[in-house]
């Protein structure tokens, strides 16, 4: 197939170079008719003189002037065929070199006419008319030659001094043989050497325009493989962005319509395995509307087989419908719903449409399965979050009932009423925010407080105030965010430190039931390790009064009485 195409190319090459060359001889021809034309007046009107002068010439100047005026209406005469123009000038050409050839013999002219009639039939019209007007060229010459030998040129001949020996004929005949061979020849591997030059730069052309169709197509391509990745990289990046799966799942499609051109985008998505499926997105017409609508079977067939349904339209018909094209959308082997798109009239869906639009489905199911998982970890973490809070708050209530005057600290003569700076501690605890406010007696005791929350992560652990006298002048922003910055590096001090001291509390307690452990291990009777529980325990405790009992019903009996706290220590 490859071979024929080049074949092709090259007889159009060919074709083309024999057009552009007839083209040119006939351009060549004219200019020639129209020199002959204006170089030619000068030598008919000293004929016509002569002639004056010489009545006997008449009949060569009224053949020279005939020759003359047909010449002139060739090279007005543009419309006929430059085949026929051509044959004209030759006749004329012949005809003018005879007559040369008879008046001059070797003296005249005759001989330029028939070196230079087939040069310019050569270039005019061709090699191989070319040889034959040579060869014309040289049965004239070999004829008048026969004909000076007989005799026949003496009546002819205005130069009687003219050689009419055979062997002089002869002569002159093989230079004038000599001189149109060379000419003929030179001509010949000139015109050669031009045209196979000019097919050479056509066919060079004829490549580089092959090439640069070539290079155009592919350029194309590449500018619609472009677009398609960077609808994937936009698909991609409204996916990443996006986080709730109806938004995410409608920028998706209207991206994919707008980046590729086709006429409807849906989303479709189903429940459990077997369940109910529902049309999520959808860009463009809703599918199922219109002349040729998507069977709903078709996504379906597509959801449960976990397979690509491909439709073309037939160009062949002449209510053709549009190409539909229904992609599944999986997540690790797991089928989640389908993507819907079709495109205009006649337009069908390449391999590589269905490749990258493939690819679209599989980022789609994953983006769908990332929103999920998304959505469940940030349940988690509310969960979590919650628990943390309840912790968090049990733990602080705990510490601050067991150390009351520990988490309390001022510093300072001014004061503001304990009831309203009870209120505001509560406002800030509520809120979250700072809080600032002036005393109501507005005298020269007025205050100026601020009271900033002490967060940790969110929780409210306390409340760090400030008051000074209303004549220092208002909180100003970047002391109340100064004033933050220190709360939030004091609650995490202070976790620290109950986090720290809770640690030790367990430390001690793991401590402490190890070494009771070790010393109710020592023991050897029932007795000793009885008292030795109860006066550790007892001791580790800081109770006055400890005891075991062991036993049930009517067995049971006291072993180890009470004893004061004192006593045991003692013991």
């Amino acid at each position: 197939m490859q071979d024929i195409t080049q074949k092709d190319a090259l007889t159009d090459v060919t074709l083309e170079i024999a057009s552009e060359l007839q083209a040119w001889r006939t351009r060549v021809l004219n200019v020639l008719l129209i020199a002959v034309s204006i170089a030619g007046a000068p030598a008919i009107v000293l004929t016509i003189v002569r002639a004056i002068r010489k009545p006997e010439q008449w009949s060569a100047a009224l053949v020279f002037l005939a020759v003359y005026l047909f010449l002139v209406a060739l090279a007005f005469l543009r419309r006929l065929d430059p085949r026929l123009r051509v044959r004209g000038v030759l006749i004329v050409g012949y005809v003018v070199g005879i007559i040369a050839f008879a008046r001059g013999g070797l003296a005249g002219s005759g001989s330029v006419y028939m070196i230079a009639l087939p040069v310019m039939v050569a270039i005019l019209v061709g090699v191989r008319s070319a040889i034959i007007a040579a060869v014309l060229s040289l049965l004239a010459f070999a004829a008048f030659a026969v004909a000076a030998h007989l005799g026949w040129m003496r009546p002819w001949l205005i130069h009687t001094d003219n050689p009419l020996a055979l062997a002089d004929w002869l002569y002159e005949g093989a230079t004038f043989a000599m001189l149109l061979v060379a000419v003929m020849v030179l001509q010949w591997l000139f015109s050669r050497s031009q045209t196979r030059a000019l097919r050479t730069s056509r066919e060079r052309v004829a490549e580089l325009t092959r090439a640069h169709a070539l290079l155009q197509e592919r350029a194309e391509e590449l500018g619609r493989r472009a677009s398609q990745f960077e609808a994937i990289v936009r698909v991609s990046r409204d996916t990443m962005a996006l986080l709730k799966p109806e938004e995410m799942l409608q920028r998706t499609t209207e991206a994919i319509k707008e980046q590729f051109g086709f006429d409807t985008v849906a989303v479709y998505l189903a429940g459990k395995p077997g369940g109910e499926i529902s049309l999520s997105a959808v860009a463009g017409a809703t599918p199922g509307a219109g002349a040729h609508p998507m069977q709903p079977e078709a996504v379906t067939q597509t959801i449960r087989s976990d397979a690509l349904r491909i439709i073309q339209p037939s160009a062949e018909k002449a209510q053709a419908g549009p190409g539909r094209l229904v992609l599944p959308l999986r997540v690790r082997d797991q089928v989640m719903g389908a993507l819907e798109v079709r495109t205009g009239e006649h337009t069908a869906f390449s391999d590589e449409d269905v490749a990258i639009l493939q690819m679209m489905a599989d980022q789609i199911a994953i983006a769908i399965e990332n929103a999920r998982l998304f959505g469940e970890a940030q349940a988690s973490l509310r969960e979590l979050d919650a628990l943390y809070r309840q912790y968090a708050t049990e733990a602080w209530e705990q510490y601050t009932r067991a150390k009351p005057g520990a988490v309390r600290y001022s510093h300072g003569s001014v004061t503001c009423p304990a009831q309203t700076w009870r209120a505001v501690c509560e406002q800030v605890r509520t809120s979250g925010e700072a809080v600032t406010f002036t005393g109501d007696d507005g005298g020269e005791d007025a205050v100026r407080s601020l009271a900033v929350p002490v967060s940790l992560r969110g929780l409210p652990i306390g409340v760090l105030g400030f008051h000074r006298p209303a004549g220092a002048g208002a909180w100003q922003p970047e002391e109340i965010a100064m004033v933050r910055m220190v709360a939030d590096r004091l609650a995490l001090a202070v976790e620290n430190i109950r986090l720290l001291e809770d640690a030790q509390r367990r430390a001690t307690r793991e401590r402490l039931v190890g070494e009771i452990t070790a010393s109710v291990r020592a023991s050897v009777d029932v007795d000793t390790i009885l008292q030795t529980t109860v006066r550790e325990l007892g001791r580790a405790l800081g109770t006055d009064r400890a005891f075991v009992q062991l036993g049930t019903g009517a067995l049971a009996q006291s072993v180890a009485p009470a004893a004061e706290r004192s006593s045991n220590e003692k013991q």
